[in-house]
């Protein structure tokens, strides 16, 4: 790492605080989900330091990019999440030994439902770690809103995706529509 605060080291930072235990994996997949498809728009000079970016004026960038794919309460969480992801980044790389994640406990001790369920679950991005493990290294998983109610997540992805191999992913996925 050559100065510790690109877009890599920041996804690196996500995994890093599972696999120690300071972070719940769901929370750590949303922040991670997010700031790969916020930061995506950035051109690879901009993703070597984040340190030097207005995130505001990337969330604008990603807006006015995915306002098509995207419900505008979508947008915003994906920009809270980003933002979210890192704060938590400069803290940890700011004292790495002193790093909590503090996480909402619910009282009477039953899951929380998602807080989009009631808008026919678009966003509801309460990510199952089951497929963790199917999860190979250099790869990693997005969702995708199809449609109200429909959320399809592709994992696997290879970091370094080329423009031909998205192409063809996509002629693969017209394939399976019904015509």
């Amino acid at each position: 790492m050559t100065n510790a605060y690109s877009t890599d080291d920041l996804l690196e930072f996500l995994d890093h605080a599972v696999n120690r235990g300071l972070m719940p994996a769901a929370t750590a997949q949303a922040l991670a989900v997010a700031s790969r498809n916020v930061l995506g728009v950035l051109a690879d000079a901009e993703k070597k330091d984040l340190s030097r970016i207005d995130i505001d004026a990337v969330i604008r960038r990603f807006n006015n990019k995915r306002a098509k794919d995207f419900n505008p309460a979508s947008l915003k969480e994906y920009g809270r999440r980003v933002r979210r992801a890192l704060e938590l980044f400069g803290t940890w790389r700011q004292d790495p030994s002193s790093f909590t994640f503090k996480t909402r406990s619910n009282s009477s001790g039953s899951r929380r439902k998602p807080k989009d369920a009631d808008k026919g679950g678009q966003e509801a991005e309460e990510f199952r770690d089951d497929s963790a493990s199917a999860r190979l290294a250099g790869t990693y998983q997005s969702s995708f809103p199809v449609r109200p109610g429909l959320v399809v997540t592709l994992q696997n992805i290879p970091n370094d995706l080329t423009a031909t191999e998205a192409d063809r992913l996509a002629n693969f996925i017209r394939l399976l529509a019904i015509q």
